[in-house]
């Protein structure tokens, strides 16, 4: 019980690390991020994938042998507490050193209801007789269904993580996005910015049609909190940005085409040629240009900031409205219609059936443990003397404060 109580102390404190650390960038994230010591640390540790390190694994995996085997001992000694009967022989060699009672054996009944025993069991032998009572046995069962329940969550989510997905897609409406690694395709159908009288955003809301294999399957709305639910996955709001439509020229002729998106590149002409959207304004502030800040969400004056490559060279770099060429040599760049595009986080984790089961588990288990607390009551009568032992297995010393307590009253009575 100490070592695994020590497995989940390291385990907090490295799960800890998990949040405080961003987890699987790239590696010169955390060089440019975190110098020398913690650098080193991270790498040597795999601190920037803390879940699926070896030696975070290896944690979770003796945790879970040490509360098996630490259930499967404490399980026969448990149901022998559930199911226990009173040793009545046992009860008779033993009496005589318990706390006497000094009121009539008529009354026995009322006083253990007081204690909260209704209806006490009694049985005679060798001339004497034994009242007895175990209440809330069930209670024994709650440590142990807590320890089982942990090890239902940690398989389940183990389960969970490495047979489930997690993928993003993003688009803008009229689109269709495959969901990598599966036969699922998203449809992104609309896509809504809600804004609040004072034009701060309240919500975003996208409209979709998921489809397996090209055929649809269940449409609906996915928004900040509410997830869409399909089938056997889940569609989460995650993000939103800018995009726009951006014609290639060559020569004064059409050559391509594409949706351009925030921070992307629009690469031709087997690289010769490349356009970044570096960042997009709505609403560009043309009063101050340079301090690149919207007036509203709204795209009132949208302008978008760019950058320009030639032969892997940048040779330009500024700020173009909807409709304005960006020129090189003999391409051309034109781009307009902005609109809203939409992240979607497509989540598929199988294990969070198992994990549910394992919280339920672990509440009842908790129930159990503190509001079914066991007691056991025995009280012998013996030629007019009446002796009693009773205990309780949560808070014992709370328990005899308020077993002296109704004692007294009784005695005075």
């Amino acid at each position: 019980m100490k070592f695994g109580i020590i497995l989940l102390i390291v385990i907090g404190i490295f799960s800890i690390v998990g949040t405080l650390i961003p987890q699987n960038k790239p590696d010169a994230y955390y060089a440019s991020n975190y110098q020398g010591f913690f650098y080193e640390m991270i790498k040597t540790f795999e601190l920037s994938k803390v879940y699926y390190s070896f030696w975070y694994i290896g944690l979770m995996v003796l945790l879970i042998i040490n509360l098996f085997f630490c259930s499967i001992r404490r399980f026969i000694p448990i149901m022998k507490r559930v199911t226990k009967k009173p040793d009545i022989k046992r009860i008779l060699e033993e009496y005589k050193e318990w706390t006497t009672l000094d009121i009539e054996e008529n009354r026995i009944q009322d006083f253990a209801q007081d204690l909260g025993f209704r209806k006490l069991e009694s049985q005679s032998l060798e001339g004497k007789k034994v009242y007895f009572k175990n209440k809330n046995p069930m209670g024994h069962l709650g440590s142990w269904l807590t320890h089982i329940s942990l090890i239902i969550i940690i398989l389940a989510f183990a389960y969970g993580s490495y047979t489930g997905y997690e993928v993003y897609v993003y688009g803008v409406p009229g689109t269709v996005h495959n969901v990598e690694g599966t036969d699922y395709q998203v449809q992104i159908d609309d896509f809504e910015m809600q804004l609040d009288n004072d034009m701060a955003v309240s919500q975003y809301i996208t409209s979709l049609t998921l489809l397996e294999k090209g055929l649809p399957v269940n449409s609906g709305q996915t928004m900040v909190n509410y997830p869409f639910r399909g089938k056997d996955i889940k569609i989460y709001q995650n993000a939103t940005g800018w995009a726009v439509h951006a014609n290639l020229y060559k020569d004064d002729k059409a050559y391509s085409e594409k949706i351009l998106y925030n921070t992307e590149y629009f690469v031709e002409d087997n690289e010769k040629i490349v356009l970044q959207l570096v960042n997009f304004f709505p609403d560009l502030d043309m009063a101050n240009p340079m301090a690149m800040k919207n007036l509203s969400p709204l795209p009132n004056n949208p302008v978008m900031l760019y950058a320009l490559f030639y032969n892997k060279q940048r040779v330009d770099m500024g700020l173009a409205r909807m409709g304005n060429a960006i020129e090189y040599k003999e391409y051309k760049f034109v781009v307009d219609k902005p609109e809203m595009y939409t992240l979607l986080q497509i989540n598929h984790d199988p294990g969070i059936a198992f994990a549910a089961f394992g919280g339920l588990l672990q509440v009842l288990g908790l129930l159990l443990a503190f509001y079914l607390r066991p007691k056991e009551l025995r009280i012998v009568v013996d030629d007019g003397k009446v002796y009693l032992w009773s205990q309780s297995y949560g808070n014992d010393n709370l328990y005899k404060e308020e077993l002296t307590k109704i004692i007294k009253k009784w005695e005075d009575k």
